[in-house]
């Protein structure tokens, strides 16, 4: 290929430009299939109403991979190039110039197809012989590295969109692209997810043109940055119908065939009316969560399972683990942290590595002194089923780990089970800040709280730990917070609405 026959060549797929916000980057995805709010967002929300919120997480899973990946790609493959570039012009231009030299494998690539507006980035590209292109008798095919156990349906759309593009470009559209798991590969055949692609591909035209507008997600996570904050206070605004729990798509579609659109209109429809559009439980669930809205007051779902019976020792605790960022680590908790109700203080116990983990939770039971009258409260299963899982793993253990088990109280299912609550659901960061409770960080969540135990082991920088410490103490403190609440709220009957 002659260099004027590939300036032709980037000028037709860039379109004279470079991508932009008009343009569907194949990375984004997981973003058109799970949160295609955020792309209404993107060309429909006021601009000022964006949010910047750092994934302090995702970025660090992003420099690990890239890491190990290039890592294996220089030891597989010795000769291969690597696209270096000042911006984006550039790096695609440098694609398509090691492509028509017969670079044998070339890593950091970008493609594009701006006359269609889709482009996006690859791993790895390697040369085979197996077909000609317009580059020459060789083509090249995709090498794509992903961080998990089992394809994922996003996964597998967005490697088929990078070699549709790739075909455009090279004149020869592989039958596969092949992309690289946890312990194994997989090969994602080109014809059996065209059709799939074309119609997400058309769903992202709509919306784009706004013949489509998607659902948000649940509040505190209507949707992802930068677009969460305008999204979560959108949903609360308009009272949209995502606010009521245990409704799934189909059934809000239901209620706005039958002129239901916001809570408002649920809360004032007789419960007759909504039993002869939803099934029971979900037509009762409805009713009583709208009122719950519309009186911003708890509602006495079924008395005798709140609160819990007070202990003369009342602690509420929380666990922090950490993700497997690299191949070697393992996931363990790292963080067992207390609000001891009596003590009014907060106590946490921490491991530094998988072999000390154990011992915090030898730590978290010397600290209970009277186990005849002590309770353990926590939100959701996932403490209990945790220390039954170690106490499999640690016989010698398993009797202090199945004690504290024994002394456990979800308060999730005691809230659950008594209450109807003006909440979006019945997570505790969605239902401790409908009763005034909130978080003292707005930059550290779970994932989060993840990345920063991973730097202060790296760095020793202890005000990481305080920030920690402090994420964990406030879910601690959201439980006692919300039942006290509760425990002090004008609760409605059903019978008096």
């Amino acid at each position: 290929m002659t260099e004027q026959e590939l300036q032709q060549l980037v000028a037709h797929f860039s379109a004279g430009r470079t991508p932009d916000g008009q343009d569907f980057n194949a990375s984004r995805m997981y973003t058109l299939l799970e949160e295609p709010f955020c792309i209404w967002c993107q060309f429909h929300a006021p601009q000022k109403e964006a949010v910047a919120e750092s994934n302090r997480y995702e970025n660090l899973k992003v420099r690990t991979d890239r890491n190990s990946r290039d890592e294996w790609i220089k030891e597989e493959f010795p000769t291969v190039f690597f696209v270096e570039a000042h911006d984006d012009l550039e790096r695609f231009t440098g694609t398509l110039a090691a492509m028509a030299r017969g670079e044998s494998a070339i890593a950091n690539a970008a493609l594009w197809n701006l006359p269609e507006n889709v482009y996006g980035s690859i791993n790895l590209l390697v040369k085979t012989d197996t077909a000609p292109s317009r580059f020459g008798p060789y083509h090249y095919e995709i090498y794509q590295f992903k961080r998990a156990h089992d394809l994922k349906e996003h996964y597998a759309l967005q490697v088929s969109l990078m070699n549709q593009i790739l075909g455009q470009v090279q004149g020869y559209t592989p039958a596969k692209a092949r992309v690289f798991l946890k312990g194994r590969t997989v090969d994602v055949s080109h014809a059996d997810h065209a059709q799939r692609l074309a119609h997400e591909l058309a769903f992202w035209r709509n919306i784009k043109s706004g013949l489509a507008k998607p659902e948000a997600h649940k509040p505190p996570k209507a949707a992802a940055s930068p677009w969460r904050v305008y999204a979560n206070k959108l949903m609360a605004q308009t009272k949209d119908l995502i606010m009521l729990p245990h409704l799934n798509t189909e059934m809000r579609q239901c209620l706005k065939i039958n002129g239901l659109f916001t809570t408002d209109d649920v809360a004032h429809a007789p419960l007759a009316k909504l039993q002869e559009i939803l099934e029971e439980p979900y037509a009762t669930e409805t009713y009583y969560n709208a009122r719950a809205y519309l009186h911003n007051k708890p509602i006495l779902r079924q008395s005798g399972h709140f609160p819990p019976p007070d202990k003369k020792y009342n602690l509420y605790f929380d666990f922090e683990a950490t993700e497997t960022f690299t191949k070697d680590n393992k996931s363990f908790v790292y963080l067992i942290g207390i609000w001891d109700k009596e003590q009014n203080k907060y106590v946490s116990f921490v491991a530094k590595t998988p072999e000390e983990e154990i011992n915090i939770f030898e730590q978290f039971y010397q600290y209970i002194q009277d186990f005849e009258n002590t309770a353990l409260y926590h939100w959701t299963e996932y403490e209990v089923r945790k220390m039954r899982k170690l106490a499999m793993a640690w016989p010698d253990k398993a009797d202090h780990l199945n004690k504290l088990c024994d002394l456990c109280c979800d308060l999730k299912v005691c809230v659950n089970d008594a209450f109807y609550l003006p909440a979006p659901s019945f997570s505790l960061k969605a239902a401790a800040p409908a009763f005034g409770f909130n978080w003292r960080q707005d930059d550290c969540g779970a994932m989060d709280s993840m990345v920063y135990f991973t730097n202060w082991l790296k760095t020793g920088d202890e005000k990481l730990l305080r920030k920690i410490l402090m994420y964990n103490e406030d879910d601690c403190k959201a439980m006692l917070a919300l039942e006290n609440a509760l425990k002090e709220a004008e609760v409605l009957s059903p019978n008096t609405l």
